[in-house]
Order: structure tokens, then C-alpha cells, then sequence
């Protein structure tokens, strides 16, 4: 028995070698041709992801980016986008019935898209079922939704004035009033159906002349119902929207330009900074595009302010205040820069006067008389627009002078801004 079991130890030992020198036999066909299968379907990869990014050039007027990030489209769905963007394929709309896109209208002035030289867009999963729609905007913010559905298109409309920030879960915040008494907001989510688009209301507050109201999924709830529910959901990212063209007859697109205006100003569209209560929010704003007149596009750069929560609602409540700092245009044959609309037409204030202005608007530098506390001077090393001066405050902490704020003063008219918020060229 022992010797048996020892004859099959030896024929295993045998036929694992010869297995081991076959292998090293045919090692090197085998190598090639799994190296060929390799380079197939790496060659294969390579040409879709080249297709890929061909169809979602973000040269072209169709681009697909939201927030810096390309979503994920199925490419039957992107084609069908693109072919009603270009007018190939017509949409279904709720009020039109099959139509072309650039024939849809804005309600408030029946004005049809393709008449609309300052449209907005966005791309962003609605109802968040994985298929994401096209958000179109009208300047007076009215919105037409674009979703693919059983192989079409169908549009559908959000005509509220109310209507403040488009989220990129679909809701959206509404307020009718910047004002606390007599106001009305909250948070509304989109949904679709096969009845359409529905709008289900998930909290809101009505402001009263000494009380409020609360309301939790459109019924009346406690304050501390309000709250718990309001807190429960989470943080809110808003879209940005960037301007396009149903129709582009020039090499720069409105969408290039408006990146090459947030490049100018070192900043993005929407970005924001919290001070002292209160939120400082960018804006790139597209304000004219090329016409008879002119060959530019002309870029607003704006700062909105908004209450950080000293308010009822606040997160619902549209800007404080929207100020405008500085205008550029962009050459759309060429892409160039011509870097400001202010014009030295009137009195160029001084330095000093500049300098003086900073005191003023600073309660506690003016109240330092003997210029012990508080140091006002230029600063020479922020890059700021030609026609603003940059003036910073320090003051004094212990031995050494601590930075405390920086103003920006325009030369001509001597108005104050602030200009850690806005980083120009």
C-alpha cells in the first residue's frame, strides 16, 4: 500500500513538471496574444472615450458641466438633447404640443426662446431618478425644463416670480418679500409624473404683523415641528447657471465668455463668503451680447448680500442687496478682454482723499485722533481694477498693527467697496 501511494506521489511530481514546462513552452504566444487583447480593448476604450468627449465638447453650445462636474448621460439621451437644441427633433410641450425648443415662450412676456438673447441653463437631475434634465432661464427668471421621456423630449414651465434658487436636487427656494413682515417663502421639491410636473411643497413660513405661521409638507405644523423638519434636511447646493445661445453665429460663445470673465475676475459664479452675519455671494452676469451695435459680450461683475440667519427664513430670502463693481467686455471673435467701462471723465479723487474716505467710513479709526490705534495706507500689492483703490486698516494688537479690513474706493466717484470679496485683475 505504501508503495503505491509513493508511484502516485512520483506521477504527480512528473506530470506538475511537465505542466510548468509547457507553460514556459507557450508562455511567450501566450503573452502576445493576451497583450493584443489588451491592446484591442484599450484601443476600443480609447475611441469611445474619444467619442464621448466629442459629443460632449464643452466648446460647442451644448456643454454639459454643472458646478465643475460632468454628469453622467447616457449617450441616447445626450443625442436627443443635442438634436432638439439644434432643432433636428422637435420637443413636446404642455401648452404647444409638438414644437420646435426655439419657438417655446416665456409666459410673463410671450417671448420665444430663440428671441431671448440672454438665456441661461443648467444641467441637473430634477426628480432624481438618474436621467438628468435641462434647466432653461429667462432673464426675468421664469424656467423651462427640458426631460427625456419614452424616447422624447418634453418641456414643461416654472413661471413664479416668488422663485429664488434652483437646487441641485431639484427644489427650489421661493420668498415674496425681502421683508420679514407680510413675508411668505420656503422649500418646494419638483417631481414628475405621467401627469407632468408637480410641485410638492416640503416646508414653508408665513411672516404675520406679530406672529408666524409654519407649515410642514403644506400643512399647518408647531414651530418646533417646523424646525425639527427643517433641520433634518440637508444643506441646500444651488446650480449655477451659465448663459448660451440657441442659435451662436460668432467664434466665442456667450458660455466661453462668461468663463473667461470669471477667469478675469479670479472668481466663480455663485462663490461665497460669510462675514460678520452676513453672506457675500459672487455674481458673473451677463448683461449684453453682440448686435448690430457691437461686436462684445459685456460681463457685470455683482456681489449679493444676504442675511446669514438673523432673519426668519433666511435661507429662502432673495439678496439684501445687489451692487455692481465692475464691467468688462469680451471681444466674441476674438476672445479679448477690454478691461473697464469707467472712464476718467470727471475728477480723479486722490490717494489721500481716498485714504480719508477709508477713515470716515471706519466709526473707530475717525474717533483715533492721534492715528495711534488704527493705521490706514494703500495697498500696492492687491491686484484690483485700474479705477480702484485698495486701502487697508490695521489695528494695533499689543506691539505689532493686525489687519482688520480692506476697502476698495473708486477713483471717480469715491464709493466704498469691499474688496476681500472681490478679487480683481
Amino acid at each position: 500500500m505504501k508503495k503505491l501511494a509513493a508511484v502516485l506521489i512520483c506521477l504527480l511530481m512528473v506530470l506538475s513538471l511537465y505542466s510548468c514546462r509547457t507553460s514556459d513552452l507557450e508562455g511567450g504566444e501566450t503573452t502576445a496574444s493576451t497583450d493584443q487583447k489588451m491592446e484591442e480593448t484599450t484601443a476600443s476604450t480609447d475611441q469611445k472615450m474619444e467619442e464621448t468627449t466629442e459629443a460632449i465638447n464643452p466648446d460647442e453650445k451644448f456643454p454639459d458641466v454643472v458646478n465643475g462636474l460632468l454628469p453622467p448621460i447616457d449617450d441616447d439621451t445626450l443625442q436627443m438633447y443635442k438634436a432638439a437644441f439644434s432643432g433636428e427633433a422637435c420637443v413636446i410641450d404642455e401648452r404647444l404640443g409638438e414644437t420646435e425648443l426655439k419657438k417655446l415662450t416665456f409666459r410673463s412676456s410671450n417671448t420665444a426662446l430663440g428671441e431671448t438673447p440672454l438665456l441661461r441653463k443648467t444641467i441637473v437631475d430634477v426628480d432624481r431618478d438618474g436621467i438628468y434634465e435641462y434647466v432653461i432661464q429667462s432673464p426675468e427668471q421664469e424656467y423651462v425644463i427640458l426631460r427625456c421621456y419614452n424616447g422624447k423630449v418634453y418641456s414643461y414651465h416654472l413661471d413664479t416670480c416668488d422663485f429664488y434658487l434652483f437646487n441641485t436636487d431639484g427644489s427650489f427656494y421661493w420668498c415674496n418679500s425681502p421683508h420679514t413682515r407680510g413675508m411668505e417663502c420656503g422649500l418646494t421639491e419638483i417631481l414628475f409624473d405621467r401627469d407632468g410636473l408637480k410641485l410638492k411643497p416640503l416646508y414653508g413660513l408665513e411672516c404675520l404683523e406679530y406672529s408666524e405661521v409654519y407649515y410642514v409638507e403644506g400643512k399647518v405644523a408647531t414651530s418646533s415641528e417646523y424646525y425639527t423638519y427643517r433641520n433634518s434636511l440637508s444643506f441646500k447646493d444651488s446650480v449655477t447657471f451659465s448663459p448660451f445661445e440657441l442659435t451662436c453665429s460668432y467664434p466665442v460663445t456667450a458660455e466661453q465668455a462668461w468663463n473667461l470673465a470669471n477667469a478675469y475676475w479670479d472668481y466663480q459664479d455663485g462663490c461665497a463668503e460669510c462675514s460678520a452675519g452676513t453672506i457675500w455671494t459672487a455674481r458673473i452676469v451677463l448683461i449684453d451680447t453682440p448686435n448690430s451695435d457691437t461686436d462684445d459680450y459685456c460681463f457685470a461683475f455683482r456681489v449679493e448680500s444676504n442675511s446669514g440667519g438673523g432673519l426668519e427664513g433666511y435661507e429662502c430670502v432673495p439678496p439684501h442687496s445687489v451692487r455692481e463693481y465692475d464691467q468688462i467686455f469680451v471681444d466674441a471673435f476674438t476672445g479679448e478682454i477690454t478691461a473697464s467701462t469707467y472712464k476718467p471723465d470727471g475728477k480723479v479723487i486722490s490717494i489721500e482723499e481716498a485714504i480719508e474716505i477709508a477713515e470716515n467710513y471706519c466709526e473707530h479709526a475717525a474717533a483715533d485722533k492721534e492715528g495711534k490705534t488704527y493705521r490706514i495706507e494703500q495697498n500696492v500689492k492687491e491686484s484690483a481694477p485700474d479705477h480702484i483703490y485698495s486701502i487697508s486698516i490695521y489695528k494695533l494688537n499689543g506691539q505689532r498693527y493686525d489687519f482688520h479690513t480692506n476697502l476698495w474706493i473708486d477713483k471717480y466717484t469715491g464709493e466704498i467697496m469691499f474688496g476681500y470679496y472681490m478679487r480683481g485683475k
